[in-house]
């Protein structure tokens, strides 16, 4: 297999991938795939977390058509089949168009092509171009790998449990600590703002106060660029994400954010901000009492599972009962 094949892994979209090494060696397994059998293209779709979509992690192809960034809806395709209903595929001389398996945007001339799905988890894709049929051995081959590979992201998803468990300790404890011993409010804010933004992963914080009455709130604190304007000023709870937080009351969190006018806007229409992907806000609730809103922002995709998200509504509860105890409210 030449070594010019286009050959990559999405750590970001892969479950599990706990680190740089980790996603190395998915990478790794499936070039050694498609060594071991003359492939066309190998690739490994993953199915995102409690989603009915598969996204591919790690691939080697020589297609210059291959749709690396394009998920694909189980049950769409001949690779969707496979994950819906966890059965192989295996299609000597090959007579389908890219449609059919949703591998390319264009028709590739595929001869054989082979799909094993890897439990519930994903689908493991080879095919080929320069033979009509995938023989025995490569046929065992293929599902010996899919088996490795499920072992491997099964591995790796208790590994990034493990690092996510650790994570959420250092956060609690730094909101904590930051709790027990602050001279000043803005000090306080300043190292909780902090320990959050650097457990989302994220450029982008502030933190929002209500103010009396309920229909307006201020930016109280806010880390990261292009938001220095916005300390201090109030706005009203019916504009932006942050007003929807306030509003619902409960968390809301974007992967995949594309600002719309008068829609999508953070906090309001004539904000600073702009080209942002992702936002996590949460509400800061001290004794089941609202007192406002911590929110994150960053302009590149990030994905916060439901435990991330629990362990910012736990931190943002210390963090609002501090508040609520000192009486840093706006009054």
């Amino acid at each position: 297999m030449p070594t010019s094949a286009a050959i990559a892994v999405d750590g970001e979209r892969l479950p599990g991938a706990a680190s740089l090494g980790s996603r190395k060696d998915l990478r790794q397994a499936v070039e050694l795939l498609a060594d071991l059998t003359e492939a066309f293209t190998a690739a490994l779709f993953l199915r995102d977390r409690g989603t009915d979509t598969l996204r591919v992690v790690a691939w080697h192809t020589l297609s210059r058509s291959f749709r690396s960034d394009e998920p694909i809806k189980v049950g769409e395709g001949v690779v969707g089949y496979v994950a819906k209903h966890l059965v192989p595929v295996d299609v000597d001389r090959y007579q389908q168009g890219a449609t059919a398996t949703r591998l390319y945007r264009e028709d590739e001339g595929i001869k054989a092509f082979l799909a094993v799905p890897i439990g519930e988890m994903g689908v493991l894709v080879v095919d080929s171009k320069a033979r009509s049929i995938f023989g025995e051995r490569e046929k065992k081959v293929v599902r010996d790998f899919a088996r490795f590979l499920g072992n491997l992201v099964l591995q790796q998803e208790t590994c990034t449990r493990e690092a996510l468990y650790g994570r959420t300790l250092d956060l609690l404890y730094d909101v904590e600590n930051a709790a027990l011993a602050f001279n000043d409010p803005r000090e306080f804010y300043a190292e909780v703002l902090d320990a959050a933004r650097r457990y989302c992963g994220l450029p982008m914080a502030f933190l929002c106060l209500l103010l009396p009455g309920r229909k307006q709130y201020v930016v109280e604190a806010v880390q990261g660029p292009s938001l220095s304007t916005l300390r201090g000023r109030a706005f009203p709870v019916s504009q932006g994400l942050v007003g929807w937080v306030i509003r619902e009351v409960r968390p809301l969190t974007h992967s995949r954010l594309r600002p719309l006018r008068g829609k999508s806007y953070l906090i309001s229409p004539d904000e600073p901000i702009r080209g942002y992907n992702a936002f996590v806000g949460v509400p800061l609730l001290a004794w089941r009492r609202l007192m406002g809103v911590w929110a994150f922002a960053g302009h590149s995709e990030r994905h916060l599972d439901e435990e991330e998200e629990r362990a910012l509504q736990l931190a943002g509860h210390r963090l609002a009962a501090t508040v609520e105890h000192y009486g840093l409210a706006p009054a």
